[in-house]
């Protein structure tokens, strides 16, 4: 079979939005995809296209991914397609093939990759106590990280920290001017150890593309096609590090959707989406708005939440039945309903892995196996949040019933973060009060912006049926009186909508829609 009659067969089934998006010969392309709408099939399907094709080699191809499990899976797609030696992994693992390829290269000491930035922010603050150039409490800590692994993802030193922190107004840990100065030692103290975090190993391989121009040239003739997944997940060191390998004139295929970007914490930021085409103007772009994951109820519910503005999306199925929306008066009736629900939808086709139970954190998720447990339903822990740039997922949690911890049919818990890119038929989605979801950290317009995006992550991971609830919490002294997020207005509004438009008709208006009917055939049957 030729090359060209291959490809054909490849493109079957595909929408003609998907068709262009693989078969569009544009240098660069930026395709913006919404929930459902097979992106990640779209970038496969293109990169096999290509080197089916002939113009690219698969040596050729760098597929940038923001997970190990999804670069693991685009690869796993193209070998049985009979594709091989396609590189496909992390920001961070392209980072690390340039840097070590220089030091070995230059027979550079040796760094140490570390994973746990946690451990040299403790070391440092130590030292720092100990010298007595700084007082920093154990109880800081966990807020001293997080805000030096946002300043590091905006590839910040000390002085332009001190900077933009002013003009952002951000609630730092320390005052600017001594958190600046930390910056700048925890910058010294990894140099001088010989270290690096997953921050200053995109750093490190920025430089080197920057200064040398062997390593640049080397890398842009090896590596003349990029592929960027999920390019709303990119936090502007990862941009840096796009930009520096692409040049002004690169092959370059980017797919994402800003609807779903959920790593502030981690730096990302959507707009970067726009700043790939500002920095090479004549970029196409392509949007993929049909949705083929979720029925048309669940669709409407969850657009209820995209920002102002946003394409809308079409469903491709226009079934379903329309989400619940419950209040309970506990956190343990809450838990004791989701649990219900799960058993109700519980079938030979809706096995318990086809179920997911969804929450902003894993406190919430606590009570929910709690009465999984005791209602005899298998459950599976997906772990904590994790941010992109870590690529680590910690070990799965299972509980007495699963034997089969690859493949076992329980029903996912998980905390939104984890479920992105995820798929299931029926999907609960608790917590949604004030203070959870939107979670009281979440303080300014662009906090509360990312809040709801995460909200339209959850809802639009279900397949055929979603419940969200939320728990007024008077068993909780902590939380009285707890208030329904304001999520849920929009979300409520559409369900009434939609529970009309399905209401069965009865009485008079059934009377009047069968004279309206019959008035309709008359006027229109043949005249004798």
């Amino acid at each position: 079979m030729s090359d060209e009659a291959f490809s054909e067969q490849m493109l079957v089934g595909l929408t003609p939005e998907q068709r262009e998006a693989v078969t569009s010969h544009a240098r660069r392309l930026m395709v913006r995809a919404t929930a459902g709408s097979g992106k990640t099939h779209v970038l496969t399907l293109r990169i096999q296209r290509r080197i089916l094709q002939g113009e690219l080699t698969p040596d050729q191809v760098l597929a940038m991914t923001f997970t190990r499990k999804a670069g693991d899976e685009l690869r796993k797609r193209l070998f049985r397609a009979g594709i091989r030696d396609v590189r496909a992994g992390t920001f961070h693992r392209a980072a690390l093939t340039i840097v070590a390829r220089y030091r070995e290269d230059h027979s550079l000491r040796p760094f140490t990759l570390e994973s746990h930035r946690a451990r040299l922010v403790t070391s440092l603050v130590a030292q720092l106590n100990t010298d007595g150039e700084m007082a920093i409490a154990d109880w800081q800590i966990p807020r001293v990280e997080q805000e030096l692994g946002w300043a590091l993802s905006q590839g910040f030193t000390g002085v332009t920290y001190s900077k933009s922190a002013k003009k952002l107004k951000r609630d730092t840990p320390l005052p600017i001017p001594v958190f600046a100065e930390f910056i700048d030692r925890y910058i010294g103290m990894c140099q001088a150890r010989h270290v690096l975090d997953f921050d200053l190993l995109l750093r490190e391989a920025i430089n080197l593309l920057q200064t040398d121009k062997a390593v640049r040239d080397g890398f842009r003739h090896t590596t003349p096609a990029l592929f960027v997944d999920e390019t709303q997940d990119m936090n502007p060191l990862q941009f840096s590090l796009l930009r520096e390998m692409a040049g002004d004139d690169p092959d370059l295929f980017c797919v994402g959707d800003p609807n779903q970007s959920i790593y502030g914490f981690n730096g990302a930021n959507p707009q970067l989406m726009s700043e790939v085409l500002a920095t090479w103007p004549d970029t196409q772009i392509l949007d993929l708005t049909r949705n083929h994951r979720s029925t048309a109820s669940i669709i409407a519910v969850a657009s209820t939440l995209l920002e102002a503005g946003a394409k809308g999306i079409e469903p491709a199925r226009e079934d379903g039945v329309v989400p619940l929306v419950r209040a309970y008066d506990t956190d343990v009736d809450e838990a004791n309903a989701v649990a219900t629900w799960l058993a109700n939808h519980h079938s030979a086709a809706s096995p318990w892995r086809s179920m997911a139970v969804l929450a902003r954190t894993n406190r919430e998720l606590e009570r929910i196996a709690a009465a999984l447990e005791f209602a005899d339903i298998p459950f599976e822990r997906r772990g904590a949040e994790h941010s992109p740039a870590s690529d680590l997922v910690g070990p799965r949690e299972v509980n007495r019933r699963i034997v089969d911890v690859e493949h076992p049919d329980a029903v996912a818990l998980s905390t939104i973060h984890r479920a992105k890119g995820l798929e299931f038929q029926h999907v609960a989605c608790i917590g949604w009060a004030e203070g959870v979801l939107p979670n009281y950290n979440a303080k300014t317009d662009d906090e509360i912006s990312e809040e709801q995006r995460l909200a339209y992550v959850a809802l639009s991971r279900a397949e055929q049926s979603l419940f969200v609830s939320y728990s007024k919490a008077k068993d909780d002294p902590k939380f009285p009186n707890r208030q329904p997020s304001r999520f849920l207005t929009p979300v409520l509004e559409k369900v009434k909508q939609l529970e009309k438009i399905q209401a069965p008709l009865t009485g008079d208006v059934v009377k009047n829609r069968l004279e309206e009917l019959r008035a309709t055939l008359k006027a229109n049957s043949p005249k004798p």
